[in-house]
């Protein structure tokens, strides 16, 4: 038993369920006391803070219904996913002497037919075949897909007791969003029970789309982390390993992950690394070389600063923009933005940073400041999210709270790359489009 307790399954970030997850009181019981309740759950927190682990924990993905959504996922994709993985199947059928057609699969069609079929034995389509005598009963039932309550109802008669978990919910675009804000209160009043993981930090992001679902949810933050929850998972997972960790040694890896589980848990394991451990010690091994944390942090901003530097480089690329009909060069509002977040302090970055405020700084820069006009700035924000996903930023750095009007950090290890990298050298490594335009023009 002691020989399968590896480094692996003890530290770092990872899908599994690692050894040093630590429970909560302030979240780990907020969310049980919610399972006990008939209320909708929405887990919401920057990336790599353990949302995943927190849902997984207590109600194991594999025993559940789970829809991983992006960012083209409509409200019957998730339907059709969520009746796909119950085994509900549209069968139509053709009867001519003696040989049977069937075609199983939901397709693009809305409304299905409730398969009812004699023994628990149905078949794949596969398996139907011309010329197969197999029996196949089916009983029309005129359900709509689209609906919540009929998908309710195919759910209820076919006695599931499972949750539904929606995973990246914030790749949704807005208007999916709100319709399944509308949604889940029917789904509540019926009995079905939805856990949605979203990439934000702000409470009430679904309530503002509908304002009924105030008492019919349970939010469950899982930031912030408190330096005494970091010390209880390195003192977990330290117990795991047979290693005691120095005070020193602790203390400058909290102090360098700026709040972030996920950079904890990587520098706790970029240490061991290090030291050459890699499965649980016969005897305890004491760490106490406070270079090996420095030795992991520049590790790990090597591995933050390509991402995020790439990242960024895609943003501030923007869309794809036509020629202004009087050939004024276009807003190129998204590097604008980029170049304002690499100049704020570090602290208003943590803090997040106003409409404002970012709309300020940018004219401050810009190469057209005066034609900078309020629905430019909307039209930027409310599309910032989609823009990211259309760049493949995964998961996104960046997030706008219209109800609050601020943008956020939701990349945890972010603020890890902001503070450590030199961001006058990342912005000059940044291709300026208006002088990329410039030399086009002159070509």
């Amino acid at each position: 038993m002691v020989m399968d307790i590896t480094l692996e399954k003890v530290f770092g970030v990872s899908k599994n369920q690692v050894f040093s997850y630590h429970e909560r009181l302030q979240v780990d019981g907020i969310f049980q006391d919610a399972l006990k309740s008939d209320k909708q759950i929405i887990v919401y927190g920057s990336s790599k803070q353990g949302k995943t682990a927190l849902v997984d924990k207590h109600i194991p993905y594999k025993d559940n219904i789970v829809v991983s959504l992006t960012p083209k996922t409509k409200v019957i994709d998730i339907y059709t996913s969520i009746l796909k993985d119950l085994d509900i199947q549209n069968i139509i059928e053709n009867e001519s002497n003696n040989t049977k057609e069937a075609t199983l699969g939901l397709g693009a069609a809305a409304k299905i037919s409730f398969p009812l079929i004699g023994g628990g034995e149905a078949k794949l389509d596969s398996e139907l075949k011309a010329g197969d005598e197999s029996k196949v009963k089916s009983t029309p039932m005129g359900f709509n897909i689209e609906l919540p309550n009929d998908i309710a109802k195919i759910i209820n008669k076919k006695g599931i007791n499972k949750f539904i978990i929606l995973e990246n919910f914030h790749y949704l675009n807005e208007d999916v969003q709100s319709q399944l804000a509308f949604d889940l209160r029917t789904f509540q009043e019926l009995g079905i029970r939805f856990i949605i993981l979203g990439v934000w930090r702000e409470k009430n992001r679904l309530t503002q789309f509908n304002g009924d679902l105030l008492d019919r949810i349970t939010e469950v933050p899982v930031e912030p982390w408190g330096k005494d929850e970091f010390l209880k998972v390195i003192e977990k997972g330290s117990k795991y390993m047979n290693i005691d960790f120095d005070e020193k040694i602790k203390d400058k890896i909290i102090e360098n992950a700026f709040d972030s589980i996920g950079v904890v848990q990587e520098l706790l394991k970029s240490v061991c690394s290090l030291k050459y451990i890699v499965v649980r010690q016969a005897a305890i091994v004491k760490i106490d070389d406070l270079s090996l944390v420095t030795t992991a942090i520049e590790q790990k901003v090597q591995d933050y600063s390509s991402r995020h530097t790439r990242s960024l480089e895609s943003i501030a690329e923007g869309r794809k923009t036509t020629i202004n009909p009087d050939g004024a060069a276009p807003l190129f509002l998204p590097y604008y933005t980029v170049k304002a977040f690499l100049s704020f302090d570090f602290e208003d970055v943590v803090k997040g940073i106003k409409r404002t405020q970012l709309e300020t700084n940018i004219k401050q820069n810009h190469h057209r400041s005066a034609d900078i006009r309020p629905s430019d700035m909307s039209n930027l924000l409310y599309n910032f999210a989609t823009l990211q996903s259309e760049k493949k930023i995964i998961p996104p750095i960046f997030d706008y709270d219209r109800t609050t009007k601020t943008m956020r950090v939701v990349d945890s290890t972010f603020y890890f790359f902001l503070r450590n990298v030199d961001r006058e050298e990342i912005l000059n490594s940044i291709s300026n489009p208006l002088e990329s335009r410039n030399q086009l023009t002159l070509g």
